[in-house]
């Protein structure tokens, strides 16, 4: 049996009542490769990442990814507050796959857990994404092996700033414009960490990035998250290191891969306390959170088979549209501020700057004022012709 562990330097800080052997450690001998984006990226090697897992939802047409999510122990596993929460009453149908690169094929060193119970952050928000954190309790143990290893948490005293080495992973869709198509294999990238403050700026998010949150990616677009891969880690490490530590869960972002949309994350350091606290006292209180009691999971098991499976494809339906308009919204709110930061530059400057906009607003002018012009130039020439006549008489 292994728990979760927090490494400090050289050590680890043990914090469950379970012994830990190793986290964070790729034991399948990986190739490194450049790779651009999740998004149109190159497949993950099988066993490269084995901490990962893809949380999947069934449907008319089989089992889909609807998130990732961490392993954190043989019990545990850390994903996203807002995965499966329009889904809450059907918590008892999702299946966790441990140990797949392929989300659909399941090989020999695959396991398959259910849901015992998810556990939400109490001040989580739908709408804005604030506090999107949530942990995972499996219906049974974890048989680990080299493609299933637990993930490390970072030691408080670690700055992400300063990892070298950070990459995303997801099964998520591998083009925004089909929402419905979410990657068959594991997909990894490398980004960067992007300051926060940049981040936040007017001509970025515009102030709504929190300081619980991280920016990862690139800022002319590219390697980036997408529909499918919330809840999975963002893992980083010194360039040199051999362990990974998750610093971040996928929350939320821009349009996918595109210039100031990078990825949004929940920091893990932040909520590393929450996250000790709710595991450590899982056993002894019954949390308001925990989904399978609840009443709306209850009138699930009375509904039969097809029905659930049709409610939960409109559901998952109505996520991929709001989940579009959404990005879309953050965009707008983005331009908005673009556009009232153009136009305080454009009034400040509107004579001496050349620029594309100002131009048509001059043109503009002439035009409308085209009539008084023209009467203003026979004027001129009238009084050109008169002094010409006198100067020739007075000669």
């Amino acid at each position: 049996m292994r728990g979760i562990v927090i490494y400090n330097g050289d050590s680890h800080l043990q914090v469950t009542h379970l012994s830990v052997t190793t986290c964070g450690i790729q034991t399948v001998p990986k190739h490194h490769h450049r790779v651009r984006r999740i998004i149109g990226g190159i497949d993950a090697q099988p066993g490269s990442w084995p901490w990962v897992v893809n949380i999947q939802m069934p449907t008319k047409n089989g089992y889909v990814t609807v998130c990732g999510g961490t392993i954190l122990d043989n019990l545990w596993v850390l994903t996203a507050a807002h995965c499966l929460y329009k889904l809450q009453s059907y918590t008892n149908l999702a299946r966790i796959v441990l140990g797949a690169n392929r989300a659909s094929e399941l090989g020999p060193d695959t396991q398959i857990r259910a849901i015992e119970e998810f556990i939400r952050h109490e001040h989580f928000e739908y709408e804005t994404k604030k506090n999107d954190i949530a942990l995972i309790r499996l219906n049974k143990p974890i048989e680990f092996n080299d493609y299933i290893q637990p993930g490390c948490l970072p030691p408080q005293s670690s700055n992400v700033s300063e990892m070298d080495d950070c990459h995303i992973v997801g099964w998520g869709v591998l083009q925004e414009e089909h929402y419905s198509l979410p990657s068959k294999t594991l997909k990894e990238a490398r980004v960067e960490i992007i300051n926060a403050k940049l981040c936040n700026d007017s001509n970025w998010y515009n102030g709504t990035i929190y300081d619980y949150n991280i920016c990862a990616g690139y800022e002319q677009g590219g390697s980036d998250i997408c529909q499918g891969d919330s809840g999975g880690p963002l893992m980083c490490k010194k360039e040199r290191a051999a362990l990974y530590y998750v610093f971040g869960v996928v929350s939320w972002g821009g349009i996918c891969g595109k210039w100031h949309q990078n990825g949004v994350y929940t920091s893990v350091q932040h909520f590393e306390q929450w996250i000790l606290n709710k595991i450590n006292s899982s056993q002894d209180t019954t949390d308001d959170n925990k989904e399978e009691t609840s009443e709306e999971t209850t009138k699930s098991h009375n509904e039969d088979t097809e029905s659930k499976l049709a409610k939960i494809n409109d559901i998952l339906s109505d996520e991929n549209t709001e989940y579009k308009t959404n990005r879309r919204k953050s965009v707008l709110k983005i331009r908005a501020a673009r556009g009232k930061f153009n136009n305080m530059e454009t009034s400040s400057r509107k004579i001496t700057t050349g620029t594309m906009q100002q131009e048509n607003t001059h043109s503009g002018w002439l035009a409308s004022h085209a009539p008084s012009q023209l009467v203003f130039q026979v004027k001129a020439y009238i009084l050109l012709i008169a002094c010409l006549i006198l100067m020739f008489l007075c000669l």
